[in-house]
């Protein structure tokens, strides 16, 4: 009975890990020309800049996304060199710099979540709506138990 369950954790953990190498290409450099910190800032600042709001410093890009300010800095500068992203000075600190999506940077981001919805839609396509439906619920499952195992993880390190 072990020996079967190893087996099968062994295709299960294969299976794995190949989904999150499939994965990593939708954020391939050659698909977008960005790099994949870049494409990571700009949606950053795509999920948590509305409309409304003044943008992001550097700051906070880098304290969410756990890197370095002036790792940030760097993709923000090639990002407003290519006209994706825009700094503004903060009306109430002129100190303060603040970071916004550009209106090419908004478009840009919608291009990738165009296609990154086709290719699941594809998806649907070839597992079909009931698998499609299973996947998800097996996928959130499994999600859940390996941020849980994550966390018990890293608290055997904390005693």
């Amino acid at each position: 009975m072990v020996d079967k369950q190893k087996k099968i954790a062994t295709q299960l953990m294969e299976s794995y890990f190949q989904s999150q190498v499939s994965g990593n290409m939708m954020q391939n450099r050659s698909l977008y020309n960005q790099k994949p910190g870049e494409i990571m800032v700009l949606y950053f600042i795509s999920m948590n800049v509305r409309d409304d709001s003044q943008g992001l410093m550097v700051s906070e890009i880098s304290g969410k996304l756990n890197v370095t300010s002036p790792t940030v800095t760097q993709h923000i500068n090639s990002l407003e060199a290519q006209e994706l992203v825009e700094r503004h000075a903060d009306p109430a600190d002129r100190r303060v710099v603040r970071i916004r999506l550009s209106d090419k940077g908004v478009q840009y981001i919608q291009g990738i979540n165009e296609a990154r919805l086709n290719m699941f839609v594809g998806l649907v396509q070839h597992l079909g709506e009931e698998e499609s439906l299973l996947f998800t619920e097996m996928m959130r499952k499994t999600s859940e138990y390996m941020l849980k195992q994550q966390e018990l993880y890293l608290r055997s390190f904390e005693k």
